[in-house]
């Protein structure tokens, strides 16, 4: 039976906000069952070198991946440690729309203090992922990988990772909005230039001009850029190198999901086709590809196949060129952090 809002508000005893040292890449260990909770905190995480203020669940930020299974009946409960209201928004789940986790829309959010129960069954398969539907939070790091197995297993692939595409800044999010408020092209630092111009390179006067009258842009494709954003899959930088795990000439399932700000990703494995079987959760035909785009909360399922005993490079780069994170695939044995040659 469905527990109705007032049944689903109880209270947290002894949580006080608080800021403490977050970690920044969920913990490997995926959460399931038919009684999930999970607890939003804010915490200080540092990545490429600079702290920043985050959101976590349950400490870490991406917050951890969430196994399901098509048929079970779950009960997702969300606590708040913040100081603040929150919520969580199940992307792309059917669930009955009082646990959607839609402030003002659905629901009035989960006050300071206060947990919030979602019960509903799991009526699909595939890749999802949650975040924060409050303020600004999202951006700040409120948001995980939802994995729902089908519920008559497959065998298809033996291995499987997820991939979770990001980006983060120290600057605070009310930060970034004011600044583009204020000048739409802020973070736009691959302008054209009038030494370009007289040196005949980019666009030509006329061109210009007309932008100019349109007070547009045409080199700013993305709001906040790699001169502002440090990007992320699974938490980890470049330098910080996520690494997974295959056996050579074994199929390998990639659950990718862009939970990115501002950011659309170019996607690619160099050297190694991929094969799309899935988007936003739905079996497609498949498609062989070298790259793909996905925009911002879309998800793909990837199938890889790497032939030799080599690391293989993830390169997820930003759509405008000015960024780009690197992960790795590594051959099973290899020491993990094993750098992949781009």
């Amino acid at each position: 039976v469905l527990p109705d809002l007032a049944r689903a508000r109880t209270a947290i005893a002894g949580m006080m906000p608080g800021m403490a040292e977050g970690a920044m890449g969920a913990p490997a260990t995926a959460l399931s069952g038919d009684l999930i909770e999970l607890v939003i905190d804010q915490a200080t995480v540092r990545v490429g070198g600079r702290s920043g203020h985050a959101i976590t669940v349950n400490g870490t930020t991406p917050g951890p991946m969430i196994r399901l299974r098509e048929g079970q009946q779950v009960c997702l409960r969300v606590h708040n440690r913040l100081a603040e209201d929150t919520s969580i928004h199940w992307h792309g789940l059917l669930v009955p729309f009082q646990f959607d986790g839609v402030p003002g829309i659905s629901y009035p959010g989960i006050a300071p203090g206060q947990s919030f129960d979602h019960v509903f069954t799991v009526r699909q398969a595939g890749t999802y992922w949650y975040h924060g539907h409050s303020g600004m939070q999202e951006a700040m790091g409120l948001f995980g990988p939802i994995v729902i197995d089908p519920a008559v297993p497959t065998t298809e692939t033996a291995r499987e990772h997820v991939i979770m595409l990001h980006d983060w800044t120290d600057v605070h999010p009310h930060v970034l909005l004011k600044r583009l408020k204020q000048q739409g092209g802020f973070y736009n630092r691959q302008q054209q230039t009038l030494a370009g111009l007289l040196a005949g390179r980019d666009q030509p006067l006329g061109e210009r001009l007309n932008w100019g009258r349109m007070r547009m842009d045409p080199t700013d494709i993305a709001d906040v850029t790699g001169s502002t954003y440090t990007y992320c899959i699974n938490g980890h930088d470049s330098a910080a190198n996520w690494t997974g795990a295959f056996v050579p000439g074994e199929a390998v399932r990639l659950r990718v999901i862009n939970a990115a700000a501002m950011t659309n990703f170019n996607l690619r494995l160099p050297g190694v086709p991929m094969r799309v079987v899935a988007a936003d959760g739905q079996d497609v035909v498949p498609v062989d590809t070298d790259e793909l785009q996905i925009g911002i909360a879309e998800t793909y399922d990837v199938l890889v196949q790497p032939k030799s005993a080599q690391p293989v490079a993830i390169i997820a780069e930003a759509i405008d060129r000015s960024g780009q994170c690197r992960a790795t695939l590594a051959p099973l044995g290899a020491p993990a952090g094993t750098a992949a040659p781009i």
